[in-house]
């Protein structure tokens, strides 16, 4: 999730620096919501389960997100990634 590695295969798409905010659903790790970012992605044990958006526009784009992951394709995008996901065991934020 820190590197916007997707499919957890190693191919890295974020930007050093980039400040995300990570969280999951048992509450442990809670939402800094006092910081202006919008919801990128859920994630399970083996990469993304859904991507609402591209952490950086520039490295990867949700249809290339699709075309290298066919299993994500049907989870790409605001309206299908949502963070209610109860597949997902954490969750993150980061900036537009």
């Amino acid at each position: 999730m820190a590197r916007a590695d997707y499919r957890g295969d190693g191919r890295a798409t974020t930007r050093d620096g980039t400040l995300i905010d990570m969280y999951d659903r048992f509450g442990i790790q809670t939402s800094r919501r006092e910081v202006a970012m919008s919801f990128e992605a859920a994630w399970g044990v083996n990469g993304a389960i859904c991507v609402a958006r591209p952490r950086i526009p520039e490295n990867v784009s949700l249809e290339e997100l699709g075309e290298r992951y066919p299993h994500l394709k049907a989870h790409l995008g605001p309206a299908l990634c949502a963070e209610e996901n109860p597949r997902a065991l954490l969750f993150n934020r980061s900036r537009d």
